[in-house]
Parts: C-alpha cells; sequence; structure tokens
C-alpha cells in the first residue's frame, strides 16, 4: 500500500536523526538563544517598554522568527544530502511516495522550527523579557506558522545545489534576509519602505503584531494587510519553485 501522505515512522525517525546531529541543535537552537541574550537580555535599554511589553521582549521574538525560519529552512534543505547519498532512490522502493516524503519533510522542518521557540521562550522568562501571557504565546505562535513559508525556501536550495553549497548559501541568505526584513535591526523611513518587499518583513512583523500593534520603535504605522500580502506572495513564489525545482531534480535521478 503506497503512501502519499505523512508516514508517521519515517517522521519520528527523520526527528531522532536531526536531534543526534550536534551540529544542527548548536546552528539552530543554540545561536538565536546566543543572540537574545547577547542583544536582548544583556542591554542597558532591555527593560524600558515597547508596545505591551518591554525591549528584551521584543528582541526575543525577533530571534524566535530567524531561529524557527533557520531550523524549518535548513531542515527542509537536508533533503539535498539525501539525494547525494541516494537516500531518496532507496525510498523510492518503499510504499513512501515522493508527495508524502515531501509531506513528511515539511512536518520534520516545522516540529524543529518549535525547539528554537521553546528554548527562547525558557531563557527569556529567565531574564527579564516581559510581556503579558496573551501576548508571549500570539507572539511565538505567529513566529512558528510563519516559518512554514521558509521551509519551502530550504527545500527550493536543497534541491538545486549540492549539499554543502546549499547549507553555506542558505545560512548567508537567511541572515542578509534577517537584516533586510527588520528581524535583527529596527529599521525607518525609507528602509523600512524598502524592507515591506523582502521576505522576512511579513513574518517578523506579523509575529511582533500582538507586542506592538504594527507600531515600530521609531513610531511608524505598518498595517496588518502590508504583512499579509507579504507572506503570501512570498509564500506563493517560494512554494512553487520548491515544487518545481525538487520535481526536477527528482526526475534527474
Amino acid at each position: 500500500m503506497t503512501t502519499t501522505f505523512i508516514s508517521p515512522t519515517y517522521l519520528v525517525t527523520d526527528v531522532r536523526r536531526v536531534l543526534r546531529n550536534r551540529r544542527a541543535m548548536i546552528f539552530t537552537v543554540v545561536v538565536p538563544a546566543m543572540l537574545y541574550l547577547v542583544f536582548g537580555a544583556t542591554q542597558g535599554d532591555r527593560n524600558d517598554s515597547v508596545g505591551h511589553g518591554n525591549v528584551a521582549f521584543y528582541v526575543l521574538v525577533g530571534m524566535a522568527v530567524y531561529g524557527a525560519i533557520l531550523a524549518a529552512a535548513t531542515n527542509a534543505a537536508s533533503v539535498s544530502f539525501e539525494q547525494q547519498n541516494g537516500w531518496t532512490r532507496t525510498l523510492r522502493m518503499t510504499p513512501l511516495r515522493p508527495r508524502g516524503y515531501v509531506a513528511t519533510k515539511v512536518v520534520v522542518a516545522m516540529t524543529m522550527a518549535a525547539l528554537p521557540l521553546a528554548v527562547l521562550a525558557v531563557v527569556g522568562a529567565l531574564t527579564g523579557a516581559t510581556a503579558s501571557a496573551s501576548v508571549w504565546v500570539g507572539c511565538l505562535a505567529l513566529s512558528w506558522i510563519g516559518s512554514s513559508v521558509f521551509a519551502a525556501l530550504g527545500l527550493t536550495i536543497g534541491s538545486v545545489l549540492r549539499s554543502d553549497g546549499a547549507m553555506q548559501a542558505l545560512g548567508g541568505v537567511l541572515a542578509l534576509l534577517a537584516f533586510a526584513g527588520n528581524v535583527f535591526v529596527p529599521l525607518k523611513g525609507t528602509m523600512l519602505t524598502v524592507s515591506e518587499f523582502t521576505p522576512m518583513f511579513g513574518v517578523a512583523t506579523l509575529a511582533r503584531y500582538p507586542l506592538t500593534d504594527g507600531v515600530t520603535v521609531y513610531g511608524e504605522t505598518v498595517p496588518l494587510s502590508v504583512c499579509v500580502l507579504n507572506i503570501a506572495v512570498w509564500g506563493t513564489i517560494f512554494a512553487a519553485a520548491a515544487g518545481f525545482f525538487y520535481s526536477r531534480s527528482t526526475a534527474r535521478q
């Protein structure tokens, strides 16, 4: 009997494999927490208010978005490793069909994307990040959901490049997109307007909406419709690219 949907057995096996990868755990789970400690929890103005919380929590949400996206994208990109070592060809001899394989990889990516959020929540609570419970839940939930857009980007790059090149390219691209998308450094004026057209802007701004109501630290307002439209457009582009390039790379084998 073929499996065109998620394979629970393969899902559990793949999650265990990722958890045993210490380098990946440090890269996707520890690094965002360290960035929060450096740029949020240890700054002199961390207790100043931002919207319905403080500066430390504002920085935490940005790192949560970056960590969730990093985890989702890099785990989705691992398809490149499996293509090179022949694992995907082996899977074709099993009941798991290509659609089921891709669906399972996306669920694995989203499962791993929850890890940096959990770690940041604990670290933030212990280091003075403050906001109401509903703001905490809303911001972290939107960070996690929004990261799914970048699982498609990871699958695209993993299908196009060789394994080492895919991970290096993905790390660099995501860091640049974070700076351009108002994730790491608050932008204003023309820079803010330009960032509205970049992929991470929609997810980052939407994740901060329960905290800021769309008002930046410089007092500029970003309509909710801009965030939703940004995510819809880039989500469509990434999903279409992932479908095309993964199908092409599979056909070559």
